[in-house]
């Protein structure tokens, strides 16, 4: 992007950013994959989802009431124009699969995937291996967070007919599940995360013993 003093705090950091990438999935977690991608630095984005935005989507995405009702990707697209005008969005309000897989392909540095569907998964890291395209897998179950660059090998994909479960969820794991996704994709690509959110930090402990006689109040033994 051709803002120098937009990215000047974190040039030192060197940053690998891909010039263009594709977010398969604009839920809680690839929503947040564009607009922390775009907010980097990524030039070019592609947002693929047939889905619609709907209210119980808005607690874990910023978006106004006003678009509601709308495709998500289209949503998605017009959140990031306003904060990144220079950026170039695609949104396609289709599956990523088939000619349309084969073509972002060709046009990808990586291929970001937040969908919640194993035969999808398994189909787009395929294909991703066989044409040498860098894959990134991003998702949550309720607090417990995974991005990976492959597919696990033990998912059933021989289901025949998929359906969504409504599972609970919040911003939190959203936003940093998609947070570790774009790090991934930027700077550590080497690395890959499985954990729950709450095994983040270090715990503070908590000592039930009494005062340590540093801090207990002092007793005159004069009287």
């Amino acid at each position: 992007m051709p803002d120098e003093l937009l990215y000047n705090r974190q040039r030192e950091l060197q940053l690998s950013v891909p010039k263009a990438i594709t977010v398969v999935g604009c839920g809680g977690i690839g929503s947040w994959v564009a607009i922390l991608s775009a907010m980097s630095g990524v030039n070019t984005i592609y947002l693929f989802d047939p889905d619609v935005m709907e209210e119980h989507n808005r607690n874990r995405l910023p978006f106004c009431q006003g678009g509601l009702n709308k495709p998500k990707v289209n949503v998605v697209k017009d959140y990031i124009l306003n904060i990144r005008p220079e950026a170039t969005v695609v949104a396609v309000q289709e599956k990523l699969e088939g000619v349309l897989l084969k073509l972002q392909l060709t046009v990808s540095d990586y291929i970001v995937d937040c969908t919640d569907s194993p035969k999808a998964q398994f189909s787009i890291y395929n294909e991703c291996k066989k044409y040498g395209v860098r894959y990134i897998r991003a998702g949550y179950d309720g607090t417990h967070i995974t991005v990976t660059s492959a597919v696990s090998g033990w998912i059933k994909t021989d289901v025949v007919e998929e359906t969504y479960q409504t599972r609970p969820s919040w911003v939190v794991p959203a936003v940093t599940v998609a947070a570790i996704a774009v790090g991934k994709m930027e700077k550590y690509q080497t690395q890959e995360t499985s954990l729950d959110i709450s095994e983040i930090g270090i715990p503070v402990l908590q000592r039930n013993k009494g005062l340590t006689s540093r801090c207990a109040p002092r007793v005159n033994a004069r009287r």
